[in-house]
């Protein structure tokens, strides 16, 4: 499970149960979060480029486009990207 930040040319592997956020740490790419993992702040909002289908559903937190890398759990390969980068 390969988690892609474009178009940064970062990558990190995810480990099981880790959510989007936690790999970007990993990966060095800067994700802006202030809620300590709980998903209310919305500052780790991201857009999935590719492989939705492999993160967990959407949860209650996750309103709108794009998904909060704090409660996106990676569970296969995926794209990511945001507004800033």
């Amino acid at each position: 499970m390969r988690v892609t930040f474009s178009p940064l040319e970062r990558s990190a592997a995810a480990k099981p149960n880790e959510t989007i956020l936690d790999v970007a740490r990993r990966a060095s790419a800067p994700l802006g979060n202030s809620c300590g993992g709980i998903g209310v702040c919305g500052r780790c909002r991201v857009r999935v480029v590719e492989g939705h289908e492999n993160l967990t559903p959407p949860t209650r937190f996750e309103q709108g486009e794009g998904r909060l890398a704090c409660q996106a759990v990676v569970l296969g390969d995926c794209t990511i990207t945001t507004t800033y980068w």
